[in-house]
C-alpha cells in the first residue's frame, strides 16, 4: 500500500461530497430555472427509470452545484415503489475517494444520457483523439495501479468499486472513509466502525467500544518507543510480535489508500506509528511501513496521515523520519514503487527541498553519489528530480548539476514549506538487522 498526506481536491481541503442528508434540496428543474413538469417531461422521466448502471447523469453536489456522474451501482429502498433507489455514484471530475451513495432528488434526470457499450465507445471517442490525448486519458485511468495489466484493473475496480464503510470512529474523530476496505465478511452490512485508538481493535456499536475501552490497558501502540520530541512520538511495531496490530492498522489505513493490495502477512514489516502525546494517552496521527529486508532499497511500503492531522506537514515528517532509518542502516532509500498521484507530489516536494538546501550551501562542484551519500536518498530520485527542475545537463558523458543561486531559491520558494523537522539527536533506535 502506499498514499501520504491525502487532500481530496485540487486547492488541497479535505471537502467530501454531499450524501443523502444533504439540507432541503430542490427539485432539478426549479434550481435551474425550469417550467413546471408536464406530463409529458414525467413521461420522459419515468420512462429511464430505474438508471442503469454505467448512466452518466448530472448531481448535484454538498456545494450546490450540479457536477457529471457516473452511476456505478444501485440499491433497492426497503418499503418504497419500485423505482426507489438510491445510486452509487462517481463524480467524475474527481478522484474516487469522493464516491458515494445519492438519493434520486440529487440528480437531475433530463440530463441522463443513454448507456452505450463502453468498448463501442471508447473505439468511438479513440478515433477522434489525438495520441497525446489518449495517453493522458489512459494515464488518468490507470491512477497510481501501473502494476497492474487491463485485466487485472478492471478485477481491482469491480472488487472495489463500492464503499463498504462510510465512517469510522477513532479517538475523538468521527472520520468519513474514502475506500474500500476488505474488513472481514461480517462488517459487510456496517456502514460505521468504531476503533480502539491504542490497540485498533474494531467494533460494530458505540456500546461495545465503550466497554472494551474500559478494559483495554494500552495507552499508547504496542511496541517500542524510539522517538519521543515535545508532544511527538513515534512508535516501532514489529508485525510478527504485534500480528492483530499490524492487520487492523492495514485494515484502517486501506479505508483511506486506493492503490496498492492490503497486506495480510505482516510478518515480514514493521511499522512505524506517529502519535501526538498528551494527559490521556498517545494518539495515532499516520504511520508508515517498511519491509524488514527489502532487496529493491525500499525504506518505505506505505504511508499515511489521518484526515484530521492533514495539512500539518505530518507527512512530510514521516518521510524524512524514514530518510534518518536509512542514514542509520548506513543505506540509500527510496518509497516502494507505485506512489499514489499525492504521494509523489510529496516525495518530489521533499526530495527538492533536501537537495536545493544543500546546493545552495554548498561551495564548488558536487556529484550525484556525493548528494546520495549525504542524504540516503537513491541515485536514481535525485536524478530525476534535478532533470525536473531543469538544474541538470549532460556534458561530455557525465551529468553536471547547474545551481544558479537565483535559480535554486525560485524552486525552493515553489516547493512549499518544509514538514515538521525531526530532531535526529531524539531518535534512538537499532537497525532490525541488529535487534536480538
Amino acid at each position: 500500500m502506499g498514499s501520504i498526506d491525502t487532500p481530496s481536491t485540487e486547492n488541497g481541503s479535505t471537502a467530501t461530497l454531499g450524501g443523502a442528508g444533504d439540507g432541503h434540496l430542490l427539485p432539478a428543474s426549479d434550481s435551474a430555472g425550469y417550467a413546471p413538469e408536464n406530463d409529458v417531461g414525467r413521461k420522459r422521466k419515468a420512462s429511464v427509470l430505474p438508471l442503469e448502471v454505467g448512466t452518466r447523469v448530472m448531481c448535484r453536489w454538498r456545494d450546490g452545484k450540479f457536477h457529471p456522474v457516473k452511476v456505478i451501482e444501485r440499491r433497492k429502498m426497503h418499503g418504497t415503489g419500485p423505482n426507489e433507489y438510491e445510486y452509487y455514484v462517481h463524480y467524475t471530475e474527481f478522484n474516487r475517494r469522493l464516491d458515494e451513495w445519492v438519493k434520486l432528488e440529487q440528480l437531475d434526470l433530463d440530463s441522463v444520457e443513454t448507456v452505450v457499450d463502453e468498448k463501442v465507445e471508447d473505439k468511438a471517442t479513440s478515433l477522434k483523439m489525438t495520441r497525446h490525448q489518449k495517453r493522458k486519458i489512459d494515464e488518468t485511468h490507470v491512477e497510481g495501479h501501473e502494476e497492474l495489466d487491463a485485466a487485472s484493473l478492471r478485477e481491482h475496480e469491480e472488487f472495489t468499486k463500492v464503499k463498504n464503510i462510510a465512517t469510522i470512529e477513532l479517538g475523538r474523530y468521527e472520520i468519513e472513509t474514502w475506500y474500500f476496505s476488505p474488513f472481514p465478511p461480517e462488517y459487510n452490512d456496517c456502514l460505521k466502525l468504531y476503533f480502539c485508538e491504542f490497540c485498533l481493535t474494531f467494533m460494530k456499536r458505540k456500546e461495545q467500544l465503550q466497554r472494551h475501552m474500559r478494559k483495554c490497558d494500552l495507552k499508547h501502540p504496542p511496541g517500542d518507543e524510539i522517538y519521543r520530541s515535545g508532544t511527538l512520538s513515534m512508535f516501532e511495531i514489529d508485525g510478527k510480535k504485534n500480528k492483530v496490530y499490524g492487520q487492523n492498522l492495514c485494515y484502517l489505513a486501506k479505508l483511506f489508500l486506493d492503490h496498492k493490495t492490503l497486506y495480510y502477512d505482516v510478518d515480514l514489516f514493521l511499522f512505524y506509528v506517529l502519535c501526538e502525546c498528551d494527559d490521556r494517552g498517545c494518539h495515532m496521527v499516520g504511520y508508515f511501513s517498511k519491509e524488514k529486508h527489502s532487496e529493491e532499497s525500499y525504506n518505505l511500503a506505505c504511508i499515511l496521515t489521518l484526515p484530521p492531522y492533514q495539512r500539518k506537514g505530518y507527512g512530510k515528517f514521516l518521510i524524512a523520519f524514514s530518510y534518518e532509518l536509512s542514514k542509520k542502516e548506513s543505506k540509500v532509500g527510496t518509497p516502494e514503487r507505485p506512489l499514489s498521484d499525492l504521494g509523489l507530489v510529496s516525495y518530489r516536494g521533499y526530495w527538492t527541498r533536501v537537495l536545493l538546501d544543500i546546493l545552495k550551501k554548498h561551495k564548488g562542484n558536487i556529484s550525484i553519489k556525493e548528494l546520495s551519500d549525504m542524504t540516503a536518498i537513491k541515485a536514481e530520485d535525485i536524478l530525476t528530480t534535478l532533470q525536473g527542475l531543469e538544474l541538470i545537463q549532460y556534458r561530455k558523458g557525465q551529468h553536471v548539476i547547474c545551481a544558479d543561486p537565483k535559480v535554486l531559491d525560485r524552486h525552493l520558494k515553489a516547493a512549499g514549506r518544509g514538514g515538521l523537522e525531526v530532531d535526529v539527536s531524539k531518535l534512538i533506535w537499532t537497525p532490525y538487522k541488529e535487534q536480538s
